[in-house]
């Protein structure tokens, strides 16, 4: 009898020793995709019950020391949301950073968003542009969508638009004060004297801005500051 408890204490003692003199322990993948997923989460926001979030890219499972785990994701920073988002993941063996994994998610978020409703010419003022609301996946676009059609008041297109197109910040430009082949009122003070007369500009800006000017039965054009809308002043 006393044989067989001894045989059956080396059973349970030696396990023991075993991983008592362990080094090493493995985190599992699946633990770091956890916490990358929940980062993900987070940033999705309000937009989290209208994704579809996929995992394409699960990092091995790592050996660190022995000590406590504690896993932590990076912020998600730039665009969002994305076709493709990137999850940094630190593996801290007590409060000390010893791993640094990458989880790697593809995204599909659909919410409404504007679009036009009509083809239209370079130069249209949003005051004349009519948007509709239209679903799309908002992660597949590059770029800041307009949110309200009040976002476009006092801007103009910088390029031609097809309908159905949706309408995005990068497609507007602000309305100049003054613009190229504009007839402008032309300004002039020497001294006590202030003259008034017309001209056509040259170029195109906003309030403070120089532009060159022909000011009317003129050889040559001169530079003038913008006051106003239609209005410059030459400047000395």
């Amino acid at each position: 009898m006393m044989f067989r408890a001894l045989i059956a204490s080396m059973f349970v003692v030696l396990p023991l020793q075993a991983a008592a003199g362990s080094t090493q322990q493995q985190i599992a993948a699946v633990r770091m995709v956890e916490a990358a997923r929940a980062q993900i989460a987070e940033r999705l926001g309000a937009d989290g019950s209208a994704a579809d979030v996929t995992v394409i890219g699960v990092p091995e499972d790592v050996a660190v020391p022995m000590g406590a785990v504690t896993l932590s994701a990076h912020a998600l920073t730039g665009h969002w949301p994305r076709a493709r988002a990137g999850v940094s993941v630190d593996v801290r063996v007590d409060g000390r950073v010893v791993r640094t994994t990458t989880v790697w998610f593809a995204l599909s978020v659909h919410r409404a968003v504007l679009a036009y409703q009509n083809d239209l010419p370079i130069g249209a003022s949003g005051a004349s542009i009519k948007l509709v609301s239209r679903d799309e996946d908002i992660a597949a676009i590059q770029g800041d969508v307009i949110g309200s059609e009040q976002e476009i008041d006092g801007l103009r297109l910088r390029h031609p638009m097809v309908a159905g197109s949706v309408a995005m910040r990068a497609d507007f430009e602000r309305i100049p004060e003054v613009d190229r082949r504009q007839r402008v009122m032309v300004m002039a003070s020497y001294g006590a004297v202030h003259l008034q007369t017309k001209g056509t500009a040259s170029g195109m800006g906003y309030t403070g801005d120089v532009v060159p000017v022909l000011v009317d039965g003129a050889e040559a054009p001169v530079r003038a500051r913008i006051t106003d809308k239609g209005v410059v002043e030459v400047v000395q």
